[in-house]
């Protein structure tokens, strides 16, 4: 009965990305870049599944693949949001400067970091995730201090949002989280039912995501 929990998931962030996309026509640029450099990220439920969860999916592709048509989908829309949920929800713009773009290395590091700690921890890929956005956070906001408004408040932002739409699907699927969730590798926290793990996620991951656009593009905000 679950099997199109996680779908409908990523059917309300995509409600959420097309309020935004459809009302924003300046932050367009900025949600197709991010969506699409994050959809392939997609493929890290493949090191998520089954030690920190197991979601059902479309066509049973999470059972035989570690990932899902809903994984590569959730990516897309969560990029696209977490990158301008601080320009639309303060109004703020988004203008070019003189120079090159920022170095790549500060987004390769933490990521390549993922997975190398992966290997070493591997009944603990959530909280490697959760520990990646931070020190992806850090090595952006190190070379760009000004930077660091937007990464607090989008991580915030974000992580609000994210666990209101989780919020939503629980009720929806009242055992979702026992049911798709290996407890024992969680600290047992919930907040209104939502896995702390999960806020940490939306807010470590989004700040880290959220500045990415305007380090690599070399954009400041107005």
């Amino acid at each position: 009965m679950y099997a199109y929990a996680y779908l409908i998931g990523c059917g309300i962030l995509a409600i959420f990305w097309f309020i935004v996309y459809s009302t924003r026509k300046d932050l367009r640029r900025e949600m197709l870049w991010a969506s699409f450099a994050g959809m392939p990220f997609g493929v890290l439920d493949y090191f998520l599944v089954p030690r920190y969860w197991h979601p059902d999916s479309l066509f049973g592709f999470i059972d035989k693949f570690g990932m899902g048509i809903e994984s590569f989908l959730f990516l897309f829309f969560m990029s696209g949001l977490c990158s301008v949920v601080y320009e639309f929800a303060f109004k703020k713009k988004i203008k070019k400067t003189n120079g090159h773009g920022g170095h790549v290395l500060a987004l390769v590091v933490p990521l390549a970091a993922f997975f190398v700690f992966t290997v070493f921890f591997p009944g603990k890929v959530i909280y490697v995730f959760i520990a990646t956005g931070l020190v992806g956070t850090f090595f952006i906001t190190f070379a760009r201090r000004d930077l660091l408004p937007k990464a607090v408040f989008s991580g915030a932002l974000f992580a609000v949002l994210y666990g209101f739409v989780f919020f939503l699907v629980v009720r929806i699927f009242p055992d979702l989280v026992p049911s798709f969730y290996n407890l024992e590798n969680m600290a047992g926290i919930f907040i209104l039912g939502v896995p702390l793990e999960e806020v940490l996620a939306g807010l470590f991951v989004g700040s880290f995501w959220s500045i990415s656009y305007e380090y690599v593009k070399r954009y400041r905000i107005t």
